[in-house]
């Protein structure tokens, strides 16, 4: 389709126009840090159109373009000189000479090949950079102005090839191959994807991820793999890596959850959930692969641009058997330390007291504190700290940018909450005269209130903690059904919680519209009855959150199919794409009631039978398999990566308005319940709000 277009698109430009830019060089001192190459007569390495001040700034002395003033473009051929010297400066694909590139240039080299009388530079539209002018330089200028990936005019800048790389001593036993984080492959899987490389993209101060496989057609043990620094295309840079290594659990995984009305099972096969730091070496049994994700980090000062890194793979004898390019592309754009959505997950001290070595009572604040950084290392806020709030290692705490959230009292996580009416006074004596502090800090007034009765504690709750604080400037939150209306008593709940609750977490079917399906029939007050007389919940929660307060949601074991969710058996774009439906309705927050329970009976939380498995278990206990301290989850990688997608959307949002990121959105979802549940399309989505953010935070 691709050839075709590009073909159609030649036929129709021999009577169309088109723009370039060009340059020579012979010489001139380039000022240091610049990536342009002086030689061969021209100045190289332009990478697009210019303007004069932007190319003078490349040198190191006082240079003269043209005789143009430095907000002019630069066009191809202009003569730069200095002190004698002259080069010309090439744009590569401005074969018409006006300091753009448009269909116009294509249009003039199509021209010039069929010997038409035109003045055009040649070497501007030799884009391939093969010495001749020929239809693959039209076709290649074509495929850039169609925006299509990894195509650099002039070779200016390194792109991604799915080249087959072939090691020192290539074993044919073996079979190396990549895949998208989004995507589960199972153990017994080892048909390769095609993909002989991978393109990790990120913006600046983000961690991405891709996976790769090593199937085998025989055992092999004492393999070892390891990755080169990946290097910068300029040579301005490195980026920190790792790769940690599959831990397998069987379960089975479903698709087209969305389209059917029950999900297909995929498979019942092991699948990765652990990630764990790579021991000495591997193993790999005939018929299976092992899989691997490489993880990739940036901070607020990585160049952007292309970085390349090789991959290999040795044998117990230290020889390299496999091989493989691995490329990064870092947008030119800094996600904030501050994450746009804010977070509430729960870790659960008790498991850590119960599965740490040798842990005393005590000692728990000092474990549980990695366990916290940790999750703050992915993008997640915990739902307590480490220390009680008048221990004054909260203060850096309380204070850190990227904590979005604390509880000061209440909620299952009780340990350094208050546990008394003089703690709780306390507490909040001491973050009262602090804005952040107050911004940040909830007093958890209960967990899942249900009907009347749970409306009637949430007011005594609130009515004792104003009595006992004196006030009610203080900040409530609670994770709620979406039940509209007690069946018994017919009160409307909706309304009733928010009186008491300023951050207002319902779950995600709150979005869903007329509900009728979600609690069942019958009854004198069925949530369509609900429905009927109150209207959709969700408009009843955009008017609380306009009215000033804030407005979350969670998932939990529920809800199950067909809605997204954290469970272990779905794909990735099941999980990921909460935080794009999180843009789509405006929801400021997202919470999740544990990352680490039951870690004592994790194959029994992966049993295939239980719809929402996986649930409550995101991170794991490294010393359970042989490491240190918490350890990565296939689905955290999810949640991670799905709070940065939040930022970008919320970026791009301020740059172009609501109107058009939505657009893109729904290219993805639509509904709460309508998905595309292809890794593809989520990564394309994802490609177009960066694009938008790199085109227009600098206007």
């Amino acid at each position: 389709m691709k050839k075709l277009l590009t073909l159609a698109l030649t036929a129709a430009m021999l009577l169309s126009g088109a723009v370039s830019v060009f340059a020579d060089d012979a010489g001139l001192a380039l000022a240091e840090g610049s990536h342009l190459k002086v030689e061969n007569g021209i100045v190289d390495m332009i990478d697009g159109a210019i303007t004069v001040g932007e190319l003078k700034a490349n040198f190191a002395g006082s240079v003269d373009v043209a005789g143009k003033v430095d907000d002019a473009a630069v066009c191809a051929d202009d003569v730069v000189t200095a002190g004698g010297e002259t080069a010309k400066a090439i744009i590569w694909g401005d074969a018409s000479k006006d300091g753009k590139i448009t269909l116009t240039d294509a249009t003039r080299m199509l021209q010039s090949i069929a010997k038409w009388n035109v003045d055009i530079s040649t070497t501007a539209g030799d884009v391939d950079r093969n010495g001749k002018l020929t239809l693959a330089d039209v076709s290649k200028l074509l495929q850039k102005l169609a925006k299509w990936d990894n195509i650099s005019l002039g070779n200016v800048r390194w792109v991604f090839e799915n080249t087959k790389l072939k090691a020192e001593n290539e074993s044919t036993d073996l079979d190396l191959y990549f895949e998208s984080p989004l995507v589960r492959v199972s153990r017994s899987n080892t048909e390769s994807t095609g993909e002989n490389s991978y393109k990790i993209k990120l913006a600046r101060r983000e961690t991405e991820s891709c996976q790769f496989f090593v199937g085998s057609k025989k055992d092999m043990d004492g393999l070892t793999v390891q990755l080169s620094d990946f290097v910068h295309e300029f040579g301005e840079g490195t980026i920190k890596s790792e790769i940690l290594i599959h831990h397998y659990y069987e379960f089975e995984v479903h698709t087209n959850i969305l389209r059917e009305n029950h999900p297909t099972v995929v498979d019942k096969d092991e699948y990765a959930e652990p990630l764990l730091p790579l021991a000495d070496s591997f193993e790999v049994a005939e018929g299976k692969n092992q899989g691997f994700h490489i993880n990739v980090t940036t901070d607020e000062n990585t160049p952007a641009g292309m970085y390349k890194s090789i991959l290999t793979v040795k044998d117990s004898e230290g020889k390299a058997i496999k091989q493989a390019n691995v490329y990064t592309y870092v947008w030119d754009f800094t996600l904030p330390v501050t994450p746009y959505s804010a977070s509430a997950f729960s870790i659960g001290w008790y498991s850590i007291h119960a599965f740490t070595p040798g842990i005393q009572d005590g000692d728990d604040s000092q474990t549980y504190h990695k366990y916290y950084e940790f999750l703050l290392d992915n993008n997640c806020t915990a739902y307590t700290m480490p220390y009680k709030i008048t221990d004054p290692r909260a203060d850096e705490i309380m204070s850190d940018p990227r904590v979005t959230y604390f509880t000061i009292t209440g909620g299952d996580n009780a340990w350094p909450t208050a546990q008394s009416d003089e703690e709780t006074v306390a507490f909040y004596n001491k973050i009262k005269d602090n804005p952040v502090w107050m911004d940040k800090g909830a007093f958890y007034l209960v967990d899942e209130p249900w009907g009347a009765d749970g409306a009637r504690i949430i007011e005594e709750k609130y009515t004792h903690l104003t009595e006992v604080l004196g006030t009610d400037d203080y900040q409530t939150i609670m994770p709620h059904g979406n039940t509209m209306v007690d069946q018994v008593e017919n009160i409307d709940v909706t309304a009733f919680i928010g009186d008491w609750v300023d951050i207002l977490v319902p779950t995600t079917p709150a979005f869903q519209p007329n509900l009728s399906h979600v609690y069942g029939e019958p009854g004198p007050w069925t949530p369509r009855q609900a429905f009927n007389k109150y209207g959709e919940s969700a408009d009843r929660y955009h008017a609380y959150k306009e009215s000033g307060k804030k407005l979350w949601w969670y998932v939990c074991c529920s809800p199950q199919y067909p809605y997204p969710n954290l469970f272990v058996c779905y794909q990735g774009v099941m999980s990921r794409v909460l935080w794009w439906q999180q843009f789509m309705f405006d929801i400021d927050g997202f919470l999740y009631w544990s990352v680490n329970a039951d870690w004592g009976d994790l194959p029994g939380k992966f049993r295939n039978d239980y719809p929402s498995s996986g649930d409550g278990n995101l991170i794991y206990y490294g010393e359970r398999y042989g490491r240190t301290g918490p350890v990565l989850g296939w689905r955290f990688v999810q949640v991670r990566d799905g709070f940065d997608d939040f930022d970008y959307l919320r970026m791009a949002e301020e740059l172009v308005g609501t109107e058009e990121i939505v657009k893109i959105v729904k290219d993805l979802t639509t509904g709460v319940t309508e998905v595309k549940e292809d890794a593809s399309i989520l990564e394309a989505c994802r490609d177009k709000i960066a694009e938008i953010i790199e085109e227009n935070q600098a206007k």
